[in-house]
C-alpha cells in the first residue's frame, strides 16, 4: 500500500506525470481496439514460400528453378499469427505429376494456387503469385564426359615469375543435356579469370561458363599457378666449342665468361641448365683480328634476363693431325 500511496502523492503533485499516464492509457487503449478490428477483417499480406522440386537421381533440371514464390494472401488477421509463430511453409513439388513427354515440367499458375492452398490456412485466398507458373526443361540422357580449359591471365608483379604450369583439380567435366545440345559441346571453358600484380602462388576455385539448356557436374574446378620471387644471379660459366672438325682444337681467351640472369628463388643453388657456346663454323677466318661470337646455348625456361658480361672472346686454332 505504501508504494501505491507513494505513487499517487506523485500524481497528485506532478501535473506533467499525470498528463504523461493518461497518454500512455490512450496510446494503449488504441492499440487493443486496434487490434481487434485488425484480427477480425480480411487483410492481405505478401508472403515468401520456399519452392522444392523431388526430383529423380536420373534426371538434371536444365533451367534454373525458382528458389521461393511471392504470394499475396488474403485471410482474417487472427489467421496470420500462424505465420508467424510456426515454420514458414514450404512447397514441395512431386516431379513425375507436372512432367511431360517434351521434356518439360510444367506447372500453371491454376496448379500453383492448389498446390499452395494445401500449405496455407484452408479459409486463405491466394491473391497472387509471381513466378505465375514453372516451366522447366530437363534431360535424362547419360552425361558426356568433356574437356575444360581455364580461361586465366596471369601477371606477376615485376620481380615475380610463373614457376610452373596452371594445375586444375580437374581437366574434364560431365554435361547433361538434350542430344543436340550435346552432340555440339566437344569442350567448355571456365569464366574469364584476370590476376594481376602477382606475389604469390594463386589458388582459386573457377566456375565453368554457362551454355544454355546445359548443366555441367561439378559446376566449378579449383586452379593453381605457381608463383615464385626472382632473384639476380651472376657466375662464371666455361665456354664450350661446338662443330669443330676433326683434328681441330680452338682454344679460347678467355675460357669462360661471366654470366648475369634472374632465376626462381627455390633455383637459386642450382648451377645446371645455362651453357654458353662459340661455334667454329662461323669463325670468320678472313676478318681482321681472331675473334669469336660468344652465344647462349642452352638455357631454362624459368632463367629471365640473361645476360653475357662480352659477346666475344679470341681464339687460336691448333691441328693435332
Amino acid at each position: 500500500m505504501k508504494f501505491w500511496d507513494r505513487i499517487r502523492n506523485k500524481l497528485q503533485q506532478s501535473p506533467r506525470m499525470r498528463s504523461a499516464l493518461l497518454y500512455i492509457m490512450f496510446v494503449v487503449i488504441s492499440a487493443i481496439f486496434w487490434s481487434f478490428l485488425t484480427f477480425n477483417s480480411d487483410i492481405q499480406l505478401e508472403m515468401k514460400v520456399p519452392v522444392e522440386i523431388n526430383v529423380p537421381d536420373s534426371v538434371h533440371l536444365l533451367t534454373n528453378v525458382p528458389d521461393t514464390l511471392s504470394i499475396t494472401v488474403k485471410d482474417r488477421g487472427y489467421r496470420f499469427f500462424n505465420y508467424f509463430f510456426r515454420k514458414a511453409p514450404s512447397l514441395s513439388l512431386n516431379f513425375r505429376d507436372y512432367s511431360d513427354g517434351s521434356y518439360t515440367f510444367k506447372v500453371d499458375e491454376s496448379h500453383l494456387k492448389e498446390a499452395l492452398g494445401h500449405i496455407l490456412n484452408k479459409n486463405a485466398e491466394i491473391i497472387n503469385v509471381l513466378p505465375s507458373s514453372i516451366n522447366i526443361k530437363f534431360t535424362d540422357l547419360p552425361g558426356k564426359l568433356v574437356p575444360v580449359r581455364a580461361d586465366i591471365i596471369v601477371e606477376p608483379r615485376e620481380d615475380y615469375t610463373q614457376y610452373g604450369a596452371l594445375i586444375q583439380s580437374q581437366d574434364s567435366v560431365m554435361v547433361f543435356s538434350d542430344a543436340q545440345t550435346l552432340s555440339q559441346i566437344n569442350e567448355v571453358y571456365t569464366h574469364h579469370v584476370k590476376e594481376t600484380d602477382l606475389t604469390d602462388t594463386l589458388r582459386r576455385r573457377v566456375w565453368i561458363a554457362k551454355i544454355k539448356d546445359a548443366v555441367f557436374e561439378p559446376q566449378a574446378i579449383d586452379i593453381m599457378v605457381p608463383i615464385e620471387k626472382m632473384k639476380s644471379q651472376s657466375r662464371n660459366i666455361k665456354i664450350d666449342v661446338r662443330n669443330a672438325p676433326p683434328g681441330v682444337k680452338m682454344l679460347l681467351f678467355p675460357s669462360d665468361v661471366k654470366v648475369t640472369y634472374r632465376t626462381p628463388v627455390s633455383r637459386i643453388k642450382d648451377e645446371s641448365g645455362i651453357t654458353i657456346v662459340v661455334d667454329y663454323q662461323s669463325v670468320d677466318f678472313n676478318a681482321s683480328g681472331n675473334k669469336v661470337k660468344v652465344m647462349i646455348g642452352e638455357m631454362p625456361a624459368a632463367y629471365q634476363d640473361v645476360k653475357l658480361s662480352q659477346d666475344s672472346v679470341e681464339y687460336i686454332i691448333e691441328t693435332t693431325r
